[in-house]
């Protein structure tokens, strides 16, 4: 789910987009649906605490959860020599 709202900062998604890609496109029971949901809002309440998912909207049921664009950093020459999230600056 990370990786969805990553790969497309800016973007609004639905809980059901979200349900959707974590069950994999599958045909889910109920239960089912219902626990992947309960999942789901988890990890976008623990994001949205963090600080990395904004939500959208004031009522449960119409709102979106967009991956937070102040998150991302331009790109220039010194961008590696200034950046602390390559993988340079890991230690072995």
């Amino acid at each position: 789910m990370i990786e969805l709202l990553a790969a497309y900062p800016g973007r609004e998604f639905r809980m059901g987009d979200l349900v959707r890609h974590v069950s994999k496109g599958r045909t889910l029971a109920p239960s089912e649906r219902q626990a992947a949901r309960m999942a789901v809002l988890r990890v976008l309440g623990a994001l949205v605490n963090s600080g990395q998912v904004e939500r959208v909207g004031v009522s449960a049921t119409s709102c979106y959860y967009v991956w937070c664009s102040s998150l991302l950093h331009g790109v220039d020459e010194n961008c590696y020599a200034n950046c602390h999230n390559t993988p340079g600056n890991l230690r072995p």
